[in-house]
């Protein structure tokens, strides 16, 4: 019997490792239908906000009804959010720290609406929640920091993709899904195609 290690020409001679890789989460919300209903009956008693404070970064995004309104109004929800909340980070950093809402608001994109690149400040983890994902309704994306503190960035165009050079991704999504990543990655989209994109975006700090 010979062993792989016997066997000069199995030696590993060369390796390559991806380290310090970014985190990315999708969860499915539980009892969907019910908690999409829930959040419809709310959305059709507010009226839409027209300044918000996000508006250069955005374009034919309307924020639906108050700030934290919409969690306020649906403890199940925000119960189900802190739970998957504190799940990724078990999953992930592993920090030791119970994490709450510290803010959150719905939002409808029309057609042609698009999110700058942007990150959140002063929470730990965000999430996108895709309370209306349909067909044309754009996803989100996630891009790489590609700066230094330091020293220019030399890049050149590749003969290839690979985890190692993609500057933007994504992720699979669709409707109920919770996308809830680190507030300090770079984030958006565009090219919304079709109407009425809904989305709940949440941010969650330690507590």
């Amino acid at each position: 019997m010979t062993n792989l290690s016997d066997n000069l020409e199995d030696t590993v001679t060369q390796e390559i490792y991806g380290l310090f890789p970014q985190p990315v989460g999708r969860y499915a919300l539980k009892d969907y239908p019910a908690l999409r209903n829930e959040i419809y009956t709310y959305i059709n008693k507010v009226k839409l906000v027209d300044e918000t404070g996000r508006e250069s970064i955005s374009h034919n995004v309307k924020q639906i009804g108050s700030r934290n309104e919409c969690i306020e109004q649906s403890p199940l929800l925000s119960q189900q959010l802190i739970e998957i909340a504190n799940l990724f980070n078990t999953q992930t950093y592993n920090y030791d720290v119970n994490l709450a809402i510290s803010e959150a608001y719905l939002e409808m994109a029309g057609e042609g609406a698009l999110y700058a690149p942007h990150e959140h400040s002063n929470c730990l983890y965000s999430a996108t929640v895709l309370i209306n994902y349909e067909k044309g309704h754009a996803p989100v994306k996630f891009r790489r920091n590609v700066t230094s503190n330091y020293y220019p960035v030399m890049q050149f165009p590749s003969k290839g993709y690979s985890p190692y050079n993609l500057t933007e991704a994504t992720t699979p999504m669709e409707e109920g899904d919770v996308i809830i990543y680190p507030s300090m990655i770079t984030h958006g989209y565009e090219g919304n195609a079709t109407p009425n994109r809904i989305t709940l975006t949440v941010n969650f700090v330690p507590i």
